[in-house]
């Protein structure tokens, strides 16, 4: 399903259990960020977890960022890497998906598969409760700053294209 004239260019999506102390971070930056950009540049979306139905808003989109804890990570470092649509799935709907799932989904289904961003937060508290850890309290304006300031990049290269 490719985008229309008024979808906006840019879609993010930030996921994560926020009764889960850090597991909540991709939540929190979403719902800021859904305060701070312009719908006219980007679709804000956040959530428990990734569903199947998330990919038709990304087939929709141009570009796509993901937000989410990373336990891998050591707390507070964030990190940016890219999605494609080449994860072979064995099962269509796994009981967890992955931002690769999702953009693999969007590409199956309406055979459209827009460049997508990870933006990875290392995360160390996931015990129950609906605060972030002073670490990432700290990181979560820089967190917020950076992507939307990847919005304002590509919206802008986007128009710039189109003028």
């Amino acid at each position: 399903m490719p985008s229309n004239a008024t979808d906006p260019p840019v879609l993010v999506i930030g996921y994560g259990n926020t009764l889960r102390g850090d597991d909540g971070v991709g939540c929190c930056a979403a719902e800021q960020l859904a305060l701070e950009l312009p719908p006219a540049s980007a679709q804000v979306l956040y959530g428990h977890q990734l569903l199947p139905e998330m990919a038709q808003a990304v087939s929709r989109a141009k570009l796509v960022i993901f937000i989410d804890a990373d336990q891998q990570l050591p707390a507070g470092q964030v990190v940016r890497w890219s999605v494609g649509a080449s994860e072979d799935t064995t099962q269509p709907f796994p009981h967890s998906l992955t931002p690769q799932g999702i953009v693999h989904l969007a590409h199956e289904l309406f055979a459209c598969a827009p460049q997508a961003w990870v933006f990875s937060v290392g995360a160390a508290d996931f015990d129950c409760g609906t605060n972030l850890s002073p670490k990432l309290q700290k990181v979560l304006p820089k967190l917020v700053r950076d992507v939307a300031q990847t919005v304002r990049q590509f919206a802008s290269r986007t128009e710039s294209h189109h003028a």
